[in-house]
This record gives structure tokens, sequence and C-alpha cells, in this order.
């Protein structure tokens, strides 16, 4: 993997972030891209904020787009290592983002050797429990937009526009068969997990967060904001405020076992 391939995978990253001995990896939810993060770019203080661009998303929409993690998990893992020589690294996963950030830290440990001082997770269960989502990707396209209603997130005009969901639909289904693709391999991760919930999110409830804690040899956390499934961005600076006192404060005592 070239210098250029890698900065495909940042798009929004300039040439001294690269430099920053801190940075935070920002995976997006089903539906987003690298662009969920853009305002995130604004705000960092402490650390350089690194939104990940996955193949067909966005700035890379002519690349084809890969729909198994086992194929897409190795190559950020890649990209990551060669932008993280003597960083603290920090990972940050939201919906579908939570398990891509845990599988890609655990194989960044795994094959590089290198800890994630800390891995934030937000509005999705523990990758050990399966809760089935009421889309599936073989259902029809009504289905997934009574989905993208019944989770937000999605202005109503836009869902209201034909021509615009015959551009998006394709889209969100392919990282819908991402979602799909995960499964769960007895994984432990050995550093921090700090998980977010929203007080209005259905899907992921401070209940169903807590068994994060349980794929974790190192601390867990868990801190409610007031929102839905989409809270972190309903939030806005003041939560990315608390994101980034969680990373700096964060313990760099952590054993790869």
């Amino acid at each position: 993997m070239g210098v250029v391939d890698v900065k495909k995978w940042f798009p929004f990253v300039d040439e001294l972030d690269y430099e920053n001995s801190n940075k935070l990896f920002c995976f997006h939810h089903a539906g987003g891209s690298a662009a969920a993060f853009r305002n995130w770019k604004t705000w960092e203080q402490n650390l350089a904020v690194f939104p990940i661009e996955l193949p067909g998303k966005s700035t890379r929409i002519k690349e084809q787009y890969i729909t198994d993690y086992l194929h897409v998990m190795p190559q950020i893992a890649e990209a990551i290592n060669r932008v993280t020589n003597q960083t603290r690294i920090y990972f940050y996963g939201h919906s579908m983002g939570a398990i891509l950030a845990f599988k890609t830290a655990c194989l960044l440990e795994e094959k590089y050797k290198k800890k994630v001082n800390l891995l934030i997770v937000a509005g999705r269960h523990a990758p050990q429990d399966h809760f089935p989502d009421d889309y599936q990707t073989y259902m029809d396209d009504s289905e997934l937009v009574k989905e993208l209603i019944r989770v937000g997130g999605t202005p109503k005009e836009l869902l209201e526009n034909k021509e615009v969901l015959q551009h998006i639909l394709p889209m969100v289904k392919n990282d819908y068969r991402l979602n799909e693709s995960f499964d769960y391999r007895n994984e432990l991760f050995h550093g921090p997990i700090v998980a977010h919930c929203g007080t209005n999110d259905p899907d992921a409830p401070a209940s169903s967060m807590k068994s994060w804690g349980n794929v974790t040899t190192n601390s867990f956390n868990l801190k409610e904001f007031s929102g839905s499934h989409f809270f972190p961005y309903e939030n806005k600076q003041d939560y990315y405020k608390s994101l980034e006192q969680n990373c700096i404060q964060s313990s760099s005592k952590i054993c790869i076992k």
C-alpha cells in the first residue's frame, strides 16, 4: 500500500495531522461516510481526527464497495499502521462503525502489535450479542426506507425524493450488507472500552451496551447522552469535547497479551 493509497482512507486529513502524536480514527455509521466527522476536524484541540473513508463511499465513489468485513478490515488496519509510528491511537465507532472499530482494533493488536489506547463505541450492541435488525438486505427498497425512517437521521425531504433515493439506497444497502457480514470470533480487546449510548435509542439502550465490558481485558465504562440513535451529531460540539476528554484522560498502561 503506497502513500497515495493510504491517504485515500483519510480524505479530510492534512499533512500536519500525520505528525500529530495523538490520533483519533473514526468509523462511521451505516449510510454515512467520512464526512460525518468533518465538523470534528474543526473542533479538534488535543488530537488529530482521522475520519475513515471506505471504498465506494463519497470521495472514493468510483471504487468498488466491499461488503465483507474480512476483506475491508485488513486494509483499514494496514493504513492505520502506516500512519501511527510513535502515536497514541484512539478509535471511535458509531453504530456499524462500532463493530468495525472493535474488529480493527483487535487486528491491529494481533498483527501489528500496536495498542489502541482507548476504544469508544457508540450506538451498537456488543459483538457477541445477536439482535436481528428489523431490516434485512434481502428485503425490497420500501422496507429499507421504513428502516431509515425508524432509526432517524435522514431528512424527510430526502426520503420523499425518488431521484435522491435511487442514488442513496444502493449505498445504504451496501453498508447493511457489510453490517450483516460481521460475526464474533471470541476476540478480546486488551485496551479500555468506553461505551456511549443515547437515552432514546431503541436499538442500543444502556442495557445492551453493558455487554461491551465482556470483550475487553481492561477497564470498561458506560455513559449515556441525551438523544436518539444519532445522539453524537445531535449533541454536536459538546459531545465531541466529552469524547476528546475521554481520549486524553485514558490510561496508557495497556498490556498486550
